[in-house]
């Protein structure tokens, strides 16, 4: 059984662009915040416990009214551990991620976009005193809607539609990788995320 919480912090719930009728060189600040708790049940051996973090500052600028770059840093890490068990892993990773969206206004204060993010990871992991080293990159398709709360802040919800990510792990010795391709791939924390932007030059 596999009983998880999930929930992302954004700063107070508004986020990502400027608005639906950008200008082109407009500049904004924003990022997200989340934490997910999760315990895995298997009858016969103990629970697994584990809790993750990532915070994700950015900044980004209009190349053009409806043509969005932007860059943010992805902060996370994790920890793992079995209940009545000795062993745990803890894990701490930072990601450049740079993006490029394409808006579509559907309205004065509402639009929707398609994006392009590509993203790599480094960091490094522990284990009851044995350390080594994670990394991975990934490039994905975006899909996503922004509604402008006022002229300075904007939600957004951005979701990893479509790509491919790979990661590794060494630890002790060994080496773990993954690799992912296809839908429901994303780059820049959870699968579906929501963040704030607050425009700061127009």
């Amino acid at each position: 059984m596999l009983s998880k919480i999930s929930f992302s912090l954004i700063v107070l719930t508004l986020f990502l662009s400027i608005s639906a009728t950008a200008q082109k060189g407009s500049w904004y600040v924003g990022g997200q915040v989340g934490f997910n708790v999760q315990t895995q049940k298997i009858t016969g051996l103990p629970d697994v416990n584990t809790s993750s973090w990532n915070i994700a500052p950015e900044v980004g600028t209009f190349l053009q009214k409806n043509l969005q770059l932007g860059l943010a840093l992805n902060l996370g890490g994790s920890h793992s551990d079995a209940v009545g068990s000795t062993p745990s892993i803890t894990t701490t990773a930072w990601s450049p991620v740079i993006y490029l969206r394409q808006f579509y206004p559907v309205g004065d204060k509402f639009s929707i976009f398609t994006g392009l993010v590509g993203n790599f990871t480094v960091g490094s992991n522990s284990s009851n005193g044995a350390s080594g080293s994670v990394d991975g990159w990934g490039l994905h398709l975006s899909l996503g809607a922004a509604f402008a709360v006022s002229k300075t802040f904007t939600v957004v919800g951005q979701y990893g539609l479509f790509g491919y990510s790979y990661s590794s792990a060494t630890l002790n010795g060994n080496k773990n990788s993954i690799s992912n391709f296809g839908l429901n791939v994303n780059s820049l924390g959870p699968v579906f995320n929501v963040g704030l932007y607050w425009t700061f030059k127009e």
